[in-house]
């Protein structure tokens, strides 16, 4: 993981599990294709940590290119770039300093619950083979079905694969200020219908929304605890850390931990 802050909800986990693979395909010459050291690195997770993680982490550190956002297709396993290329626009990571100790535990969960949903509306759609495959009509039309906690997860799920399809969108039209409320968006279906935020997270988004030049906050990795990311205009980012550190510091007695960070090509041989 080099220098990714462990518990940080920055997928520390995926950069070990896929530079490791890499790493040892090359030493080795073994000719495994960058797909395969991606299912290798999610098997690691899934049966040697026991998360039953997606594939979006592990295919994020083989792929990932400079400056351009991906767009993967769980199913199919095809990817796609988006552009994110606006010079006048840094990303920035603040850390609530509280470790996501119970995020591993509650991944499982929701993913059960959301599977739970999609056998109830496979009873009325048999084609429905996972919330992919629904849209919020459906999800609504049946709401009476659900269990109100599954029926909570399934429509933040299916908002959600919209709101990244929109979000996708605005990439490619270079529309930060559409992508950034999208990320907003996104942030309040995590605290209010998948519930994986936790109060430090929603008061640093909170906190963001209301300083000048940024675009957009939400929080990442796997709830709980860990960062959020923020859009921001470049001269305004010191401002930014400052006005953030010290309001978290006074709500929460602790300072975040800042990172401004750039979109890197993943996994490769330094030399």
């Amino acid at each position: 993981g080099g220098d990714i802050p462990i518990g940080a909800g920055l997928s520390s986990s995926a950069a070990i599990e896929s530079g490791l693979a890499f790493a040892i395909n090359h030493i080795f010459n073994f000719g495994i294709e960058k797909l395969e050291l991606v299912k290798l690195a999610q098997r690691a997770e899934n049966e040697f940590v026991g998360v039953k993680c997606g594939i979006m982490d592990q295919y994020i550190n083989i792929f990932g290119a400079a400056h351009k956002v991906l767009k993967i297709d769980c199913r199919s396993l095809e990817y796609e770039y988006h552009p994110f290329t606006r010079d006048d626009l840094r990303i920035v990571l603040c850390n609530t300093m509280v470790s996501h100790s119970l995020a591993s535990s509650e991944y499982n969960k929701r993913r059960a619950e959301c599977e739970e949903g999609v056998k109830i509306l496979q009873r009325y759609n048999p084609q429905i083979k996972s919330l992919r495959d629904a849209d919020i009509e459906i999800v609504e039309s049946h709401k009476n079905d659900f269990p109100e906690i599954v029926y909570k997860r399934c429509k933040y799920v299916v908002g959600e694969n919209k709101r990244l399809q929109k979000a996708c969108e605005d990439l490619d039209r270079n529309d930060f200020v559409a992508f950034g409320k999208r990320m907003y968006g996104s942030h309040a279906g995590l605290r209010d219908l998948y519930e994986v935020s936790c109060p430090e997270l929603d008061f640093l988004v909170d906190i963001a929304a209301k300083q000048s030049g940024v675009f957009g906050s939400r929080m990442m990795g796997g709830g709980f605890g860990g960062c959020t990311i923020n859009i921001i205009e470049h001269d305004k980012v010191n401002h930014f850390i400052s006005e953030v550190s010290g309001s978290y510091q006074k709500k929460f007695g602790k300072t975040p931990a800042t990172y401004i960070c750039t979109i890197e090509n993943g996994t490769g041989i330094l030399q």
